[in-house]
């Protein structure tokens, strides 16, 4: 604390006395942190002293605050001089405010610096600070590099593998249920990591996923989180309910072998269990689900067949784990001493091999018998078990962590249990909140803040996430610590409303939700000395959310002291208020992912901000001009802002500046590019971008490129309508990057050549290479002799008429395989390209040896020969080659091929491998694709698009095939034969101009045991769907629209269609009821759009027999409909309705107040809507949301001035056009 004031001339005796009184405290905290864990009184004299060290970092803040904003303003040489100069004028008001600020500090450090006798706090060294408190030298191994060597597991992983190995199971139920049972820190995740990792698992099951559920049972979150895992590129909408999720779940289990993990269950609400398991039921026999928990009772609710309950490690093997942390590979025998006091730990440890890591990963870096006997005989062993459930030997490794790591891991309470952070934000957060230490002047202090995490890390204090290798997760039990030891200054919201939140909370985290009223942030105008705001998700695919105006404005009003603050993702967020200029201390905002247009000009005077995001602010037109002002910016991130097209001037006074994403090179009175010569620390990627705009060349060797040695990715870039090319090409010549660059990418460069240093070994690094452009270069450089390179990209190249041996290698090259690293070559939109000239040395397969990838799009003229010995190609697309007569190449280990508009195109040498196949356009020989698919019986995924002329053969059995789409094409088509696909999963029917029914066959009924899925829309003369009885017993969600002709669905469909749980129909005028029997008894969704006949029989559907059913979305359209529901129409399981129609006129109470489960309701373009009735909305909805035309609505419903705002004021989300009013 004492350097917070170090600099300044605050009167003498202040300081003195301010250091006297901090020594004195100082000097105890150690003792005090160890006593506050069984002595509240300690503990709350701890709180204060904390408090007050709060206190002096915002004073000394809002010095460093006025100085920058002085010296900005003066434009004085140095921070120090401004300061000292600017506190010594006694006659200076803020001077004279702070003084007595500082003196309020002083008084209160005197009332604590009298009660540490009072305490019996005792003096002594920070234990685990080392000199200095830096790091120590000697860094601890990394715990992940031991996780393939566990101790003691090896009859668990063998009685657990055994169980899921095998088929003999005695079980009523599939899959069968297999759960671990122990206490926390035992190894149960760790156990099951094994398991799961084994190759015979791959061996013996079809799919796998891993799902951490932890507390909360989230059913919908958890089948989101199977999904994902299956399908790792998902796009699932993360708003999809529950039915939809649980669906698709269903149809990519169906059939198939799988194992899933259940990692950290809680749940004992055997409803819930039961929910989440209906689509595993599906799964094909000898699926198995492992489960580890706590509580034995999961493993009953979960109907397990068998329980292994996981006891502590043996004596010896607790010994083996702590050895392998605590003096790493060499064993004990360099400090044999340690040995017998290293034991007794372990049996303090009680087998529990969390405990054994964390210890023995503190203990690796204390080599004597002192440090390692204060340890043994510290008073934190006999600490009384109590509720916090947090074991000794965790509070021992976070005593003995350094101070600056206290804080540190504290700060990470934010973080819900098994959450995922990432490690580079993490830093950015720590920075914002001034925890980082730099020792060496010449070090970043982004490397600071990653050695603390490595360091954190490598003491087992966080782990990497076993799903996503990038990110990093921290055990429950140290959650629960980090949550103990932040108390009441971090706190973390979890549930709907903040309650209970103190006035002495400094940083607040909680979970997004889609919609954000003002109630959820209520208490939190009681913690009005805030410094951090950090919304968080949980899924790895963010989704936009709704916030209040009211919210936004009152943070930025009243929270004077956030240092870190996000916003990321709310959609709402368009612009700020100048207030946000008041934020003196502020260093971290993100803004991502918002809808703002421009940040307001007073954001210029943040001159503390560190690092500010903008990726994906699409709305956003430019940055604020005075920018070179935030002295103190190191991050600039504004990724995905496509419409920022300048970059305000004098950046280059930012010496700070370690990311800038884009630089913008303006005309005269714009940025210069010698700017950049300046910002030798940039670091990550950087496109420099309207190069067109650089008028004397030689100002390209002062952007000073070519010593930008952190860069890993550079974009260099013109406008696209440029003519002087000798120009460019000497601009391009001097933009030379650094050798150390690993992606690059050239866009619309006006040169006829590219420049020599793309052959003189500069570009030895590159991985990544994309050409794009660059329309008046006629050859390509010897790329073949780049080393490193993995992916190549050449498009626009307008005036290259041939690739030839040139392409390869320069004729000094002793290169003997050309392109030897290349995965992934795309040649796109060559207007004038004929020939591409094949490596001399091909045949014997000395190109292209690695290609995985090679994609040919829109190239007209090409007429050559296609490279044809492609060892490793799996993927091929050529589209847009209309002049193209070679042969495809031979491939053998080919899986996907698209091909469009190549009607010349020889498919001669069709590999028999081909598992995914996709026409396009008119020209595809009619033939072809019953010749694909004959040759090729493994296909599994076909999709045909605007091939009018092509026939699907219906003669044929299609034994493999699971997708199919057949779009605008296929015009002789006129009746599908179900019974010809045996294992088809998902069809697709759309635009089939002649298709009248589903099968014509009299000899098969068309039982599809396989389809979940199907769509068919416009398809003018589909009148019915088969002769006989269309059967899909494992049909999940059905859609159907436009078809002018049909005039029923299937019939039985509640019989027929057991699994029917969505169900679409959008215009379909003839249809004028749904079928005797009604709907599937576990339909969760429907949607009618457009039906006017059918919905005039809505009093005859049978919905309120559907107990199942959640969401119901109907559109009236123009039908005469007045007043919905009716009552008795809608079932009492509905969670969310939404409702549009021109003619609505009122709501039915009697219909909705019956909807005791109601949610959500959605009105949309009801223009004769006028209100609700007087007795209101379900007490049950949490989201109203009133879009489109709603006129009458949207002024009856006005906050706090619309006559019935009352009726709606209870409700937590009010949307209105897109605005949250509540």
């Amino acid at each position: 604390m004492l350097s917070f004031f170090r600099g300044g001339k605050l009167k003498d005796d202040l300081l003195k006395k301010l250091k006297i009184k901090m020594f004195s405290i100082n000097g105890v905290i150690s003792d005090a942190e160890k006593k506050q864990m069984t002595d509240p009184d300690v503990k709350a004299w701890l709180v204060e002293v904390k408090d007050i060290v709060y206190e002096a970092e915002d004073i000394w803040d809002e010095i460093e605050f006025e100085a920058l904003k002085t010296k900005s303003e003066a434009e004085f040489e140095s921070t120090t001089s401004k300061v000292r100069n600017f506190i010594a004028n006694v006659s200076n008001p803020f001077e004279r405010k702070m003084e007595s600020r500082v003196q309020e500090i002083l008084n209160q450090l005197e009332y604590l610096a009298n009660q540490v006798e009072l305490l019996e706090l005792k003096k002594g060294s920070n234990v685990g600070d080392g000199v200095g408190g830096h790091l120590s030298q000697r860094l601890p191994s990394s715990c992940l590099l031991d996780e393939s060597a566990i101790y003691g597991r090896d009859d668990d992983k063998e009685k657990i593998t055994t169980l899921l190995l095998s088929d003999d199971i005695e079980s009523g139920n599939n899959p069968s249920v297999i759960t671990i049972v122990g206490m926390a820190g035992l190894g149960k995740t760790t156990l099951a990591q094994l398991v799961y990792n084994d190759k015979r698992m791959d061996d013996q099951f079809d799919l796998k996923a891993w799902v951490c559920v932890s507390e909360e049972f989230d059913v919908r979150r958890v089948s989101r989180t199977i999904l994902k895992t299956i399908i790792t590129s998902s796009n699932n909408d993360d708003n999809e309910n529950l039915n939809i999720l649980q669906l698709k779940l269903k149809d990519i289990l169906m059939g198939k072998k799988f194992l899933l993990v259940l990692d950290d269950v809680w749940n004992e609400n055997r409803f819930n269990w039961e929910v989440l398991q209906c689509p595993f039921n599906y799964g094909n026999s000898g699926s198995k689900i492992l489960v580890t928990t706590r509580n034995l009772n999961v493993g009953s609710i979960m109907r397990s067949v068998q329980i292994h309950h996981l006891k502590q490690l043996s004596e010896e093997d607790c010994w083996k784990l702590f050895a392998a942390h605590a003096f790493g590979n060499g064993g004990c025998n360099a400090n044999p001493s340690l040995e017998p006091i290293g034991r007794k730990i372990v049996a303090k440890c009680k087998g529990l091999p969390l405990a054994l890591k964390t210890l023995g990963s503190l203990l690796y870096t204390k080599l004597s018998q002192e440090e390692w006997e204060s340890i043994l005989t510290s008073d934190i062993w006999n600490m009384p078990n109590d509720d916090s459930n947090i074991m000794p030997a965790l509070i021992l490794s976070y005593h003995y962590l350094p101070s600056h790591l206290k804080r540190c891991f504290a700060y990470c309470s934010l973080f819900p249990k098994d959450y995922e952070f990432d490690m580079e934000d993490l830093v950015l957060l720590w920075m914002a909140e001034n925890f980082l230490q730099i020792s060496h002047k010449d070090k970043r202090i982004e490397d600071v803040g990653n050695e603390y995490f490595r360091d954190l890390l490598s003491r087992c204090f966080f782990q990497q996430s076993s799903c996503n290798k990038t990110c990093f997760v921290m055990h429950d039990l140290l959650n629960d610590l980090a949550k103990f030891v932040s108390g009441e200054f971090c706190f973390r919201l979890e549930g709907e409303e903040a309650q209970n939140i103190a006035t002495k909370t400094r940083h607040f985290s909680y979970l997004q939700v889609q919609f954000e009223g003002c109630k959820r942030f209520d208490s939190l105008y009681e913690a009005d000395r805030l410094r951090t705001f950090l919304p968080l998700y949980f899924s790895r695919e963010r989704i936009y959310c709704w916030m209040s105006s009211k919210i936004t404005h009152d943070l930025l009003s009243t929270k004077k002291c956030l240092r870190s603050l996000s916003l990321s993702y709310y959609c709402t967020i368009e612009e700020l208020p100048d207030s946000i200029g008041n934020l003196k201390y502020l260093r971290y905002l993100n803004l991502s992912c918002t809808r703002i247009r421009r940040l307001p000009e007073s954001t210029c005077l943040l001159y503390n901000l560190q690092t500010l995001k903008l990726n994906e602010c699409k709305s956003l037109e430019e940055l604020p001009k005075d920018m070179h002002k935030l002295v103190n910016l190191r991050h600039v991130n504004f990724v995905g802002a496509y419409k920022v097209n300048k970059t305000p001037t004098q950046l280059g006074k930012l010496k700070n500046l370690q990311t800038l994403t884009s630089f913008y090179v303006g005309r005269s009175s714009g940025s210069n590019i010698k700017e950049l010569g300046q910002l030798n620390n940039l670091q990550g990627q950087l496109s420099v971008l309207q190069l067109q705009n650089v008028v004397i060349p030689m100002d390209a060797v002062e952007a000073n490129m070519e010593n930008k040695k952190y860069l890993e990715t550079l974009e260099l870039g013109w406008s696209e309508n440029n003519e002087e090319s000798l120009k460019e090409r000497d601009v391009l010549e001097k933009l030379k990057p650094h050798t150390n660059l690993k992606n690059l990418t050239i866009r619309n460069y006006g040169g006829t050549r590219l420049p020599d240093w793309f052959v003189d070994g500069s570009l030895s690094t590159i991985v990544s290479l994309e050409l794009s452009g660059c329309k008046y270069c006629f050859s390509l450089p010897p790329l073949g002799q780049l080393p490193s390179l993995k992916q190549l990209s050449v498009s626009g190249f307008d005036a290259i008429v041939a690739i030839g041996p040139h392409f390869y290698v320069n004729n000094s090259s002793s290169i003997a395989q050309p392109f030897g690293s290349l995965e992934i070559l795309k040649f796109e939109n060559m207007a004038i390209w004929e020939e591409w000239w094949c490596f001399e040395d091909e045949i014997e397969g000395a190109a292209f040896v690695r290609l995985q990838e090679l994609h040919i799009q829109n190239c007209p003229k090409l007429t050559g020969q296609l490279p044809q010995h492609l060892p490793c190609l799996t993927n091929l697309v050529i589209k847009g080659c209309h002049q193209l007569a070679s042969s495809i190449p031979m491939a053998p280990v080919m899986e996907n091929i698209k091909l469009e508009e190549c009607e010349k195109l020889l498919l001669k040498h069709l590999p028999s491998t081909l598992k995914s196949v996709k026409i396009h356009g008119d020209g595809i020989p009619d033939s072809l694709l019953g010749e694909i698919l004959i040759n090729n019986p493994g296909v599994k995924r076909l999709r045909i698009i605007n091939c009018s002329d092509v026939e699907l053969p219906m003669s044929h059995c299609y034994s493999s095939l699971e997708v199919l789409q057949i779009k605008d094409s296929c015009d002789s088509l006129r009746c599908f034969s179900l019974h010809l696909f045996p294992k088809l999963k998902k069809l697709k029917l759309n635009g089939c101009k002649h298709l009248e029914t589903l099968s014509n066959s009299e000899e098969h009924q068309p039982i599809i045991i396989s389809l979940s899925y199907l769509q068919i829309t416009r398809c003018p003369k589909f009148v019915s769907f088969g002769k006989r009885e269309f059967s899909a017993p494992k049909l999940k969600w059905c859609g159907i629209g436009d078809m002018e002709n049909l005039k029923a669905l299937p019939e039985q469909m509640h019989t027929l269609l057991p699994s029917l749980g969505g169900l679409t129909v959008i215009n379909c005028p003839l249809v004028d009821s749904f079928p005797e029997g009604g709907l599937p008894s576990k339909l969760k969704q429907l949607r009618i759009f457009g039906c006017s006949k059918l919905i005039a029989s809505r009093m005859d559907w049978g919905l309120c027999r559907l107990h199942s059913l959640q969401y119901f979305d109907i559109e009236f359209g123009d039908d005469s409909v007045e007043s919905f529901p009716e009552e008795g129409l809608l079932p009492t399981s509905l969670s969310c309705v939404a409702l549009s129609g021109r003619n609505l006129k009122s709501i039915n109470h009697k219909g909705l107040l019956c909807l005791i489960s109601l949610k959500e309701l959605w009105i949309d373009d009801c223009p004769n809507l006028q209100g609700w009735p007087d007795e209101g909305l379900p007490r049950s909805l949490s989201i109203l949301n009133i879009t489109g035309n709603c006129p009458l609505l949207t002024k009856r419903y006005q906050k706090e001035k619309g006559e019935d705002w009352h009726k709606i004021a209870h409700i937590p989300s009010v949307l209105i056009n897109g605005e949250i009013i509540t």
